[in-house]
């Protein structure tokens, strides 16, 4: 059996969740860039921006593992929908997208929700 050494707990968890979805929204925010700027065409992939995008990727799965270390999956894995909030208010900021009054409460749906999971 392998021993894995405990992770320290940033607020129970909850600094992981934040920590990892920040840098997926940050990735999701490269990629789309990256894409743009390629034109939407295969040659996407030669864009640094989204090689950075992988990077940070990666980054956040790694601190996603802490925030499910001793979390049911079913609590867990939903709260990973505060990176769709963080992405779609970003967005907003970076690249101008606008947002209709129902995506808004929809956005505060999500992150009600996500607070209520990342509690239990």
């Amino acid at each position: 059996m392998i021993t894995v050494p405990s992770w320290p707990t940033l607020g129970e968890g909850l600094g992981f969740l934040l920590a990892s979805s920040a840098l997926g929204a940050a990735g999701h925010l490269l990629a789309k860039a990256g894409v743009e700027r390629a034109g939407g065409s295969p040659a996407a992939l030669l864009e640094p921006a989204v090689w950075a995008a992988g990077v940070l990727y990666a980054g956040s799965f790694v601190l996603w593992l802490g925030f499910l270390r001793g979390r049911p999956a079913s609590a867990a894995v939903p709260c990973a929908a505060l990176a769709y909030a963080l992405v779609a208010l970003a967005g907003r900021i970076v690249f101008g997208d606008k947002l209709a009054p129902a995506q808004w409460a929809g956005l505060g749906l999500v992150l009600a929700g996500v607070w209520l999971l990342a509690r239990g």
